[in-house]
């Protein structure tokens, strides 16, 4: 069923009206908060205690200005999070006005705390910064990475009267209580489900940090890219309890609203997609101040699988392969066996040099050899279309891609800068260039589009030599056209060695093919598309020859492969599938 087709069907079951409740979700990723850490004993604290927690010490009596400052930082490090001990640092107007949710600072390190005139300094070494739903915001400037605290004196103790709103924490306990999941909203015309990279602890709440976070709207780099259909001003009760059977319960409040039937089933699928993430999770059930949220099909429990067709991988299956060999279109199931195609791209002497298919498999777009063409063609033998369509010429243009609304994009490479150019049939079937900030002007050497269509990342050559990633944020419009995109964010920082191919591997995940030694020896990163750098999981891994490029793709499961002119690799599982004939120059999956 395509996302269209399930927005008819529960347009058809008719409005549903809810009453909801409210309040203000203030932080909603739960992220630590408190005080100063000691390893607690255990020993009288009850059987729900475990290892990992860290108890708040809170300031001895007498101390100094800077054994209270350093009383204060350890304190927000308590586990599991609680800010109480973490106030009685503060003096009693800072504790009532410290907001600590409103960002995460993680820094690497800091130097020895340095005291004049009643302000106590920090040097951080290296910080990097969340915002409050727990979104990567980047590193800090230089000059930004020394904190001052202002210590007075309160009732015979040094106090501190002006506390940074935020919460400040090293790197090393952040990796080991954190990880980095998605939250999913859609896109604006909800067509497909857009996941938002943010931060969340670990441990028996995952499934409340999951929803609250959520609940909260998209993260602020991300407002106006995407849309949420649950409503303003819902919070968690007391959590989100998970049963045996892997059912979980939430029960929202918040102000009376009306929601309709196709909002509900939106709702639901936000909620599954994103719970989806907590293994302990197979099923949810949603109720609105005590109102049961009625599930499509008069189930008891919604699926966490049942909104797949509007997952962001797009529609289509997502693992046939194709590329060029010999200058034609090639198509595979996965196997090795890869063959022609019967439309003009599969012909002898189609003379291609690079090419991506949409995702329903049933067109491509083709760069000649030698870059100096664009052209769109049916995949298969078609009589309506049996020639191919020109749609840019004259340029030097890089491998096209497209996204899950056909929209497809290409780079021209010139020697006064790149330009990005969109060709979608919805918008007047044109091709118009698109500025796209941090890429457009710049030595820009290669550019994907996500498969919602939100997120371009391209590979840009710096005037030092080296390769950075860059992205941005794409702005569509409530017809489905592209507006404009937003200013750019660095992926990876520039480095001394050459990327030489980019692809999604995974919703929020890049593949990165790096030439050590060019022709011999290749390194393979996976790195977060935000450009997390802390508590992300990465994959980095060695891969030997002459290797052409990378397949890979958003699809779950779906293997990374290493292409080879007479083989390709699975990156992870080392398998091998050679290819007959050889002379394979591209490979890659759909999109």
């Amino acid at each position: 069923m395509t996302p269209a087709a399930l927005r008819r069907k529960v347009a058809r079951v008719g409005p549903v009206l809810v009453a909801v409740p409210a309040l203000v979700l203030a932080g909603c990723t739960s992220l630590p908060t408190s005080g100063p850490v000691v390893e607690g004993s255990g020993a009288d604290q009850g059987a729900t205690r475990r290892a990992s927690d860290i108890d708040a010490r809170p300031p001895l009596s007498g101390a100094s200005r800077t054994e209270v400052v350093a009383g204060f930082l350890d304190a927000m490090t308590a586990w599991p999070v609680q800010t109480s001990v973490a106030k009685e640092y503060l003096t009693e107007e800072a504790a009532a006005g410290w907001d600590p949710e409103q960002e995460t600072i993680i820094y690497s390190d800091s130097l020895p705390v340095q005291e004049s005139a009643g302000t106590v300094s920090v040097r951080l070494t290296a910080a990097d910064r969340l915002d409050a739903v727990g979104a990567w915001r980047g590193a800090m400037g230089t000059d930004e990475l020394t904190v001052d605290f202002r210590v007075s004196i309160e009732d015979g103790q040094y106090r501190i009267a002006d506390p940074p709103d935020a919460l400040v924490v090293p790197a090393g306990w952040f990796r080991q209580r954190h990880r980095q999941v998605s939250l999913y909203y859609f896109d604006p015309i909800a067509q497909i489900l857009v996941p938002e990279p943010v931060f969340v602890p670990e441990g028996d709440q995952l499934a409340t940090s999951l929803v609250s976070a959520l609940l909260a709207g998209p993260p602020p780099r991300a407002r106006g890219v995407v849309r949420s259909f649950l409503p303003s001003g819902l919070t968690v009760g007391l959590s989100v309890p998970v049963s045996d059977a892997g059912v979980a319960d939430i029960a929202l409040v918040g102000e009376p609203q009306a929601i309709t039937a196709q909002q509900a089933e939106l709702m639901l699928a936000q909620l599954a997609w994103t719970l989806r993430q907590d293994p302990s999770v197979t099923a949810l059930r949603v109720s609105i101040d005590g109102t049961d949220l009625p599930l499509p099909g008069g189930v008891s429990q919604y699926s966490v699988e049942a909104a797949a067709v509007l997952g962001p991988a797009g529609p289509g299956g997502g693992r046939t392969l194709f590329g060029v060999s010999q200058g034609r279109l090639v198509a595979g199931s996965g196997d090795g066996d890869l063959a022609p195609v019967t439309g003009v791209f599969g012909d002898e002497g189609a003379g291609l040099g690079s090419v991506a298919v949409t995702l329903d498999n049933q067109r491509a777009a083709a760069v000649d050899l030698g870059g100096r063409r664009v052209r769109l063609a049916r995949v298969q033998q078609s009589a309506s279309e049996p020639a191919a369509q020109t749609l840019l010429s004259g340029g030097n243009y890089t491998r096209p891609t497209f996204d899950h609304a056909d929209r497809l994009w290409v780079l021209e490479r010139r020697p006064g800068g790149a330009v990005v150019w969109l060709y979608d049939e919805q918008d007047d079937d044109v091709v118009r260039a698109v500025r796209v900030p941090g890429i457009t002007g710049t030595r820009a050497r290669g550019l994907v589009v996500s498969r919602d269509g939100t997120r371009l990342v391209g590979i840009v050559r710096t005037p030092e030599g080296g390769d950075q990633v860059v992205g941005a944020r794409v702005l569509i419009g409530g017809r489905g056209q592209v507006q404009r995109v937003r200013r750019p964010f660095v992926v990876r920082e520039a480095e001394d060695s050459h990327i030489t191919d980019l692809a999604w591997n995974g919703p929020i995940r890049l593949g990165l093919l790096t030439a050590t030694a060019p022709d011999s020896l290749y390194e393979v990163d996976v790195v977060a598309a935000d450009g997390a750098t802390v508590g992300v999981d990465v994959l980095s891994t060695i891969v030997t020859g002459k290797v052409r490029g990378l397949a890979a793709t958003p699809v779950e499961d779906a293997p990374m492969l290493a292409v080879y002119a007479d083989q390709y690799v699975d990156v992870v599982r080392q398998e091998r599938h050679p290819v007959e004939p050889e002379g394979l120059t591209q490979l890659d999956y759909a999109g």
